[in-house]
């Protein structure tokens, strides 16, 4: 295939391999839905080239400054590295810092897609929650340390690790005993009301 020829194959990794690890970067950190493969190159020869764009002066010292004549072949290759991989990691961390300031938050679309991601993708938080189930049954439970969600572009899904009993009055009166949690599926939820962990 002419894409192999040498000549080709230089030019698709260096206009494609940091712009797809800037999207795949990006897709770890904040999960989104996946793209047709045409508009994912155009993306990924896009952000290659604002990679080098802020990278350029440094680039062109390394390629033609003669002050730079006496750097080691280690050196050299630990540059084009930073530039082809780590650099463009890092542009994506930022791009979705800045996408969360208050600024951008009153300015532009929020980066997470769902609700369901914005609240639980901080692991740190733990809460008490009581589900509602589409049929009115409420199943209450603990997420904490070990409970988990699925993230989009998966369908929602919630782990509690504990369950607990409700009272009359829907407070919660006391944790079920040798309950090793439980797996409600999006489809039957209705509604999830949070309330604060200790």
């Amino acid at each position: 295939m002419e894409i192999f020829e040498s000549s080709k194959l230089f030019l698709f990794i260096v206009f494609a391999i940091p712009g797809f690890i800037a999207i795949k970067t990006y897709s770890l950190l904040c999960p989104n839905q996946d793209k047709d493969s045409t508009k994912l190159i155009i993306d990924a020869i896009t952000y290659s080239c604002m990679n080098y764009a802020i990278l350029g002066p440094f680039i062109y010292m390394m390629l033609f400054s003669k002050k730079w004549g006496f750097i080691c072949s280690f050196f050299t290759f630990s540059f084009y590295a930073f530039v082809m991989l780590i650099f463009p990691a890092f542009l994506a961390w930022l791009w979705l810092r800045l996408r969360e300031l208050e600024f951008f938050r009153k300015n532009a679309p929020h980066p997470t897609p769902r609700p369901w991601d914005f609240v639980f993708s901080d692991t740190s938080t733990w809460y008490y929650v009581i589900i509602t189930l589409s049929n009115g049954t409420k199943i209450a439970g603990q997420y904490s340390g070990n409970s988990f969600t699925s993230s989009y572009p998966e369908e929602p899904q919630i782990y509690l690790e504990k369950t607990w009993v409700l009272n009359e009055d829907g407070g919660f009166e006391r944790e079920r005993v040798s309950s090793k949690g439980i797996i409600v599926l999006s489809k039957d939820i209705q509604s999830i009301e949070l309330f604060e962990h200790p």
